[in-house]
């Protein structure tokens, strides 16, 4: 229903692309069966519009094909004001996200299935077996919405019914048979601040806890921890962007990414895709970091085991772990080492200063500590028996130096000495 008379192309691209993202923020309501209700916006459900630009380009096109009859007669009528002419645009929501979404919201409302699990007993490697339970009917809302949305929907927010379905566990203990051993892991500390970066990590921990690749799959970090949203579990905390330290939704997860990141090392399982921090990084050697930036930087990994494997996520005492099961095919005296090689630096330089009159003169207050900047490599180094047998190139990275900052009060006034003449 976006009106695009009298535009060009591109204005009209704009003013469309606008009223999708104006529609993502209203609320469905979702009614359970139970008499819960839960509720979401459109973008945390997926919404999207499929081929805007071929949509607009008809939209232009039309008058402008055909004979010169029907031409001109489309053309009249657009300047007496009758021409109503409609191009549909297809609007959806995703099943994915829909599944998520209810079945992250429905906990302790519905008696939901549980995965079975792995993890490590009195120093053995043990399988939880999988309860099975209720869930909402994910798929049947999914389609119910889209029928919504796309049957002249008036733009705001609506509800709907959702059945509750007798649902199994998507892993089950059957599904873990060959997942037997321990195959790599790895722990780092993230404070006991209580800010929102330790939320953020809790949280990003729980979203990758329990996933289960088989054989050639292939799965991304960022996908299993988005959206950093309130909803799902996340807060605003500090975070690099541009070389500076900001607030984001969700800062804190590249610590999430680089745990995991190092447990896969020691897995040696396959990375297909990983991206060092602009700067340092306190928690990891250099060039042991991974760090997630919306879509431009995320941490990928391919199973290319013959087996499964199983990742496991959990905090305790402020600490991450993450730890990686699978079938050990390694031999017992064949071992692996990463070494962290620092091969140049770069001063900060003085700090900056930035003069703020609501502090007393005087005064400064850190705006964000310095960092060395570091070019670096990470070796793997195989040993059998106590012998380097292998020592492979990894990583070559280069880290950003940044001077510290700090607000300043203004500059105490010069005192004067008398003039003894006077």
């Amino acid at each position: 229903n976006v009106d695009v008379s009298g535009m060009t192309e591109k204005e009209a691209l704009k003013a469309v692309e606008s009223a999708v993202e104006q529609y993502s923020e209203e609320i469905f309501f979702f009614e359970l069966e139970t008499g819960d209700t839960i509720e979401a916006t459109l973008e945390e459900l997926g919404f999207h519009a499929k081929a805007i630009k071929s949509a607009v380009s008809a939209a232009e096109e039309y008058g402008r094909t055909g004979n010169a009859i029907d031409s001109y007669k489309i053309i009249r009528a657009s300047e007496r004001g009758k021409l109503d002419f409609e191009v549909a645009l297809q609007i959806k929501v995703s099943e994915k996200k829909v599944k998520s979404v209810l079945q992250a919201r429905s906990a302790g409302k519905v008696p939901l299935p549980v995965n079975a699990a792995v993890t490590q007993k009195d120093g053995k490697v043990t399988i939880v077996k999988e309860t099975n339970g209720e869930a909402p009917d994910f798929k049947g809302a999914a389609e119910e919405l889209n029928r919504i949305l796309n049957g002249g929907w008036d733009g705001k927010g609506a509800s709907l019914k959702v059945a509750i379905k007798a649902t199994e566990p998507e892993i089950t203990e059957k599904d873990l048979r060959d997942v037997t051993d321990l195959l790599g892991t790895h722990t780092t500390y993230y404070g006991a601040d209580g800010s929102g970066r330790s939320q953020n990590v809790e949280s990003a921990a729980i979203h990758i806890n329990g996933t289960l690749m088989e054989p050639g799959d292939e799965i991304s970090a960022n996908a299993l921890m988005e959206p950093y949203t309130y909803e799902n579990g996340y807060k605003e905390a500090a975070s690099y962007e541009s070389n500076k330290v900001v607030n984001t939704m969700g800062g804190g997860i590249c610590q999430v990414s680089t745990t995991l990141y190092n447990a896969l090392l020691f897995a040696e399982l396959e990375i297909v895709e990983r991206y060092p921090h602009s700067m340092l990084v306190a928690y990891a050697e250099p060039s042991r970091d991974a760090a997630i930036a919306g879509t431009y930087k995320d941490l990928k990994i391919k199973n290319n085991y013959g087996t499964p494997i199983y990742v496991e996520g959990y905090t305790e005492g402020k600490k991450l772990t993450f730890t990686i099961y699978g079938k050990e095919t390694r031999p017992a005296n064949r071992k692996v080492e990463y070494v962290s090689e620092t091969i140049g630096s770069t001063s900060p330089g003085d700090p900056q200063l930035i003069v703020d009159n609501t502090l007393a003169p005087g005064a400064q207050v850190k705006v964000q500590s310095s960092h060395t900047g570091l070019r670096s490599r990470l070796w793997k180094v195989v040993t059998v028996d106590g012998v380097e047998q292998e020592r492979t190139l990894l990583n070559k990275d280069t880290y950003n130096a940044s001077k510290a900052i700090y607000r300043v009060g203004p500059a105490l006034p010069a005192i004067v000495p008398p003039d003894p003449n006077m």
